[in-house]
Order: structure tokens, then sequence, then C-alpha cells
């Protein structure tokens, strides 16, 4: 069975309470990022890298810019989760997206040093075959907008865009589908900044270009 993200789907992290959303005048939380499906936090030892090098060397230089504001640092850990073999891909990324959830690509971000075994952001993504119409920012709707449809909450933030993928198989966890789902869990009470909502974007969509490029798709998918 397909796996139903939502309003408050973050059983792993807690995530409870309002929500303050910046692009779209209403209290909504951006959920669905991860699950108790097994995905590992813990650290890997030995990973200490710049942010230049995280997600496969997919962040340009404002995503850089906008993570060193996030975290206060720039030397990071990173893993890809429990279920997944080696760290972030493109590649791995678009060969899954039609995949069961814990077998997706994902991008783990932790500062390095901080003692903490939850990331810093979790970004995740996912073949869908259709995008909110309520409650978020469509396309041209507002500065921040990204794609089709751009949701931001107090822990996270949703991007929506054009790319149809077909699936490997029959048997592939999610079926034919027009576009990709870009996730990011990152609890606000540890991000730093004037503008968390802009950085977080910032990163994700610079991410979210690439696994576009790799798709085929950048020219429909209207990230910037």
């Amino acid at each position: 069975m397909r796996r139903i993200s939502g309003i408050g789907a973050r059983s792993r992290f807690g995530v409870q309470g309002p929500v303050v959303v910046t692009v779209v005048a209403a209290a909504l939380l951006v959920g669905g990022c991860s699950d108790d499906t097994g995905k590992k936090d813990k650290k890997e030892p030995g990973t200490d890298v710049t942010a230049a090098r995280l997600c496969g060397g997919t962040l340009d230089a404002p995503a850089q810019s906008a993570l060193r504001r996030l975290a206060g640092t720039d030397r990071f850990d990173e893993s890809a989760g429990g279920n997944v073999p080696n760290l972030f891909s493109v590649r791995y990324t678009v060969q899954h997206l039609h995949d069961e959830y814990d077998q997706q690509g994902v991008c783990l971000i932790y500062t390095s040093g901080d003692g903490s075994d939850h990331p810093l952001l979790d970004i995740q993504f996912s073949a869908d075959d259709t995008y909110p119409k309520s409650a978020g920012a469509e396309s041209g709707s507002g500065r921040q907008s990204l794609g089709v449809y751009t949701r931001t909450g107090r822990d996270g933030v949703d991007v929506y865009f054009r790319c149809a993928t077909k699936a490997p198989s029959s048997q592939s966890h999610i079926g034919d589908t027009k576009y990709v789902k870009a996730e990011m869990y990152s609890p606000a009470g540890r991000l730093r900044g004037e503008d968390p909502n802009a950085d977080r974007i910032a990163i994700l969509g610079s991410i979210s270009r690439a696994v576009a490029r790799e798709a085929g798709c950048a020219s429909e998918a209207g990230l910037g």
C-alpha cells in the first residue's frame, strides 16, 4: 500500500504543535518526509565534509551559503538512511522514485560535532501522480514558490514539480506519474539565520534541479 503523507505524518521525530506558513496564509504542517519504516538516524563516522560535497555535490553556491546560515557551521556529516546502500546520488534517486518509502533516495545532513543523532535536514524524493490543490503556493503565486506547488511549514518544505516518470515494472510500489515530490524535514528549533524558509527552499530547489536534470525533465520542472 502506498504511503500517505500529510499533516502530522512525522512520527519518528514527534513533530507536534502549530505551524507558521510563510508562502500562504494558512496554518499547516509539512509532513511525510519520514516515518517509522526503519530508516537510520545515526551519523556515519568519519564523514565530516563541507557543504559543497553533501547530497552528491548537488548544492550550488547559493544553497551552500543557505546551509551554512541555517547550521552556523561549514562542517557536516551525511547519511543515506538505514536501507539505502550508499550516500545520496541523483542517479539512485531517479531510479528509485517509484520504490517503497524506505528505498527511495534520501539525504540526511547533520552538523558535525553537535552530539545529536537526528539530522538537521532530512531530504527525500518520490514520484507522485498529483499535487495538492489547496493550502499551498502554486506556480507563480509567491516569491518563494518552485515547481507547480510549494508548501512551507514550521518544520519543513514540500515542493512538487512536473516530471513524468514511468514505473520500472508492474510490481513497482508507485505507478507511472506526472510529478516528483521533493520533501524536507528540518526542525525549526535547530535552525539559525534570519530567513530559514528562504534558505530551506534554496537548498531543496538546488537538489531538485539536479534530480530533474537526471530524470530528463528540467525544462518542464519549473525550478528556476
